[in-house]
């Protein structure tokens, strides 16, 4: 009996450090420099935005440092302007993780873990121009603005068959000039950014439906080991399950976005 409560106990005792050299491994092969470089773009304030000192602040960042903490790295923000520049960055080694919308290009040149935030994507109409749905859109004529490169760009050039699909450089400002000078007739977007536009231009409708539904994720490149991408859908799991996102997404006070299902 004697022996057998001793291998027990040395079994125990080994198990931990076992446990604690894996965490110890993944976390090297996530971010070797020993900081987690974490990619977000704030030309959506669904993702991200800067203040005037340069910090920034939003669900992605709070989901950012709450995966670093896990890691037990420290937090470092890669920040890209708009969401052209986050696309083009995949798959160029400037940062460990990404955090923003799951496209077509995240897909192909990422490993996507478990989605953490969905929200409607929906059309604003500018100042004096009426569709009654989303199913008006995609009509001759129809100028559709997405920003540059982003999700909204790469899932509407695709599926659009009769609109004009027009590319703007991206974030709120620019999007309310090209609906307020008639460059475009719609803008595509996240609700978030959709409420930011309403807000800021008067006789700008949201049309109701959505044309798609966005769904947030942490992007991996390609190259890292199913050992780190499970260890990393862990964490996102967890930040689910104990509430940061939810919490995250209150703080924010984003309305019409959601935290995504298991």
């Amino acid at each position: 009996m004697r022996s057998a409560l001793l291998s027990a106990t040395l079994l125990v005792a080994t198990a931990i450090p076992l446990a604690a050299l894996a965490q110890t491994a993944a976390s090297k092969e996530i971010a070797p420099t020993g900081r987690l470089r974490v990619a977000m773009q704030t030309g959506s304030p669904i993702i991200a935005t800067r203040a005037s000192d340069g910090s920034v602040s939003g669900v992605v960042v709070d989901l950012g440092r709450f995966i670093a903490k896990r890691f037990d790295l420290a937090f470092e923000p890669v920040v890209y302007v708009n969401q052209e520049t986050y696309a083009q960055s995949f798959g160029k080694g400037e940062w460990d993780i990404a955090i923003g919308v799951r496209s077509p290009l995240a897909e192909e040149r990422s490993t996507l873990g478990p989605g953490f935030m969905v929200a409607d994507a929906m059309y604003i109409a500018a100042p004096g121009k009426e569709f009654a749905d989303a199913s008006q859109i995609d009509r001759p004529g129809v100028k559709v603005g997405v920003s540059r490169g982003g999700g909204s760009d790469q899932i509407l050039s695709r599926s659009l068959k009769a609109a004009l699909v027009v590319r703007v450089e991206g974030g709120v400002p620019n999007a309310t000039e090209a609906l307020r000078s008639g460059a475009v007739d719609v803008w595509a977007a996240n609700p978030v950014t959709l409420q930011a536009i309403e807000a800021g231009l008067p006789g700008s409708r949201v049309v109701p439906g959505a044309y798609t539904t966005g769904r947030y994720a942490v992007s991996l490149p390609k190259e890292r080991s199913v050992e780190a991408q499970n260890e990393l859908a862990e964490i996102v799991n967890e930040a689910k399950r104990t509430g940061i996102v939810l919490r995250a997404i209150e703080n924010a006070g984003f309305k019409g976005v959601r935290v995504a299902p298991d």
